[in-house]
């Protein structure tokens, strides 16, 4: 059963629908959702949580499994790729002049610990004419692969990044750390991972964010793993904060579980 389970009664398993599907793993959890292009609305928004504490990736792989296969029959044929959403940490930006494929792991593995099953993917970003690097462990990448048939695979990072909106600052708060991004006119300035357990360490780095680059007055657009309590407090610290969520799922299920999905109910506009 899933925690999430939204379905429109305009959704159809059948017919010739314009549907996009994306998805999201993490080690948190599972889920999907599918746009109707031609509606222009999400009609199905679908959450799983694991049975288990992921403890090593043997299980991980089993838990995809046992989700995957209790889903399959909840999905129709989709014409256009699948949208894959990984939650992870590793990731990093290359700009293009000097971007190699031979090098993306040791470019990664300066900044964070590779482990043995990990393997690297990218993505151009033209924005900033960069590409965004990011590591995922094999057999998940492949167990997903093999379920929906070889899907666009993404980091929250690059999503973050292609939300350039004149001078801002754009955070995604995941589990444990949050990914920031900076734009002045329209121009990339910094994307940068942060580790953080509680509110005060996202005041701080936010502070400290806003002072280095002058940007204090600026719009700070926040999505991702973030509680409504916590969200009013940053907004007394920094009141010009913009929650970004989806109209809709606000509507049914709230701002805060709207907002948490942002990034998902988003994806496919990279495509």
């Amino acid at each position: 059963m899933s925690d999430i389970d939204f379905v429109d009664k305009s959704f159809s398993l059948t017919g010739n629908k314009n549907y996009r599907l994306s998805i999201q793993v993490s080690l948190n959890g599972f889920s999907f959702c599918i746009y109707d292009a031609d509606k222009q609305k999400h009609v199905v928004l679908k959450t799983f949580s694991y049975s288990a504490n992921i403890a090593d990736i043997n299980l991980w792989v089993k838990e995809i499994n046992r989700i995957t296969e209790n889903i399959a029959d909840e999905i129709p044929a989709i014409k256009t790729p699948v949208g894959c959403l990984f939650i992870s940490r590793k990731n990093v930006l290359i700009p293009k002049s000097i971007f190699s494929i031979n090098d993306i792991r040791s470019h990664i593995s300066v900044f964070f610990q590779l482990d043995e099953l990990d393997e690297i993917h990218y993505r151009y970003i033209p924005e900033i004419e960069a590409y965004c690097c990011f590591a995922l462990p094999s057999p998940i990448v492949s167990k997903i692969i093999s379920r929906f048939d070889n899907p666009h695979l993404f980091n929250q990072a690059y999503r973050l990044i292609r939300r350039v909106s004149g001078t801002a600052m754009n955070i995604a708060f995941c589990s444990n750390f949050m990914d920031v991004s900076i734009f002045r006119d329209n121009k990339f300035i910094l994307n940068n991972s942060f580790e953080i357990f509680d509110i005060k360490d996202i005041i701080y780095f936010i502070s400290a964010i806003s002072d280095k680059f002058d940007i204090k007055d600026a719009p700070i657009y926040i999505s991702g793993e973030i509680s409504n309590s916590e969200a009013k407090n940053l907004t007394k610290f920094f009141p010009s904060i913009i929650r970004e969520h989806n109209r809709k799922i606000s509507l049914l299920f709230g701002v805060e579980i709207s907002s948490k999905y942002y990034n998902l109910l988003s994806l496919h506009e990279c495509e």
